[in-house]
């Protein structure tokens, strides 16, 4: 049986370096999170109207389209004057004229 010095000599010897490396990976991480190097997107509506206003190109998601239409469809409606009836969707206009 070995000595009970060296168990603990090689325990901290491997454990106090891995501890000491988790501290300052976390510290680093967290350093990281409040104090980011660019702004962190969390409006992504608004990174796309900054970046569209500029010219660059960002993608688009379907929730994005969605929004959008549900915009111009409202807008449509309130100017219109009449009930709103039911209002087809374009995306399935568009697949009836893509399908084979």
């Amino acid at each position: 049986m070995p000595p009970v010095g060296a168990v603990v000599t090689t325990v901290f010897v491997i454990a106090v370096p891995a501890i000491l490396l988790m501290a300052v990976w976390a510290g680093v991480t967290a350093f990281r999170i409040l104090f980011p190097d660019e702004s962190l997107p969390f409006d992504p509506a608004a990174k796309r109207r900054q970046a569209s206003g500029q010219g660059e190109s960002v993608p688009v998601r379907l929730r994005d389209i969605l929004e959008d239409q549900q915009a111009r469809r409202t807008s449509v409606r309130a100017g219109a004057g009449g009930p709103p009836g039911p209002a087809a969707n374009p995306l399935f206009d568009d697949l009836w004229l893509r399908r084979n």
